[in-house]
């Protein structure tokens, strides 16, 4: 068990955005554009101490979010699923972004198995990204892990 162990399950995933670290942020931080990588949609702009509802593109899959902290070009510090922390953090590399996205806090039955999970899911959602900002593509490439699943936008 993890807890045994002093290991705690979470998700670290990064990758690399060939863009300058003010439009990765806002690629996340703005609901007209997280809806192109991510999202069906975003009920608002993430500010500090802004509360947005978030629906995704897998129909009935909804979570509020709260924002904690948010560092234009930097940081989005945000609560969600009912209070789990995700951080995504932006480091420039030189006209590049370092994307990162860590979760912690993992509750329920199996955290380990939904922590594995997560991990490909943000892995996923950063790949996505990536396809859009570098390239133009709107790409759902989360959704194609479940192809058999109906979309809330389609």
């Amino acid at each position: 068990m993890a807890a045994d162990t002093g290991w705690e399950p979470h998700v670290h995933v990064e990758m690399l955005i060939r863009k300058p670290s003010a439009q990765v942020y806002a690629a996340f931080a703005e609901p007209d554009q997280i809806r192109r990588f991510w999202l069906a949609s975003s009920s608002g702009p993430l500010v500090a101490g802004a509360q947005v509802h978030w629906l995704f593109k897998i129909a009935g899959a909804v979570t509020d979010v709260v924002v904690i902290e948010a560092v234009p070009g930097s940081l989005l510090d945000l609560r969600w699923d009912d209070g789990q922390p995700l951080r995504i953090t932006f480091d420039d590399r030189d006209g590049a972004t370092l994307v990162g996205v860590r979760v912690t806090d993992f509750a329920g039955d199996n955290p380990p198995a939904q922590a594995i999970e997560s991990t490909s899911g943000f892995t996923l959602v950063l790949a996505s990204l990536k396809m859009w900002l570098e390239h133009g593509i709107e790409g759902d490439l989360l959704y194609d892990k479940f192809p058999d699943t109906e979309y809330a936008d389609r």
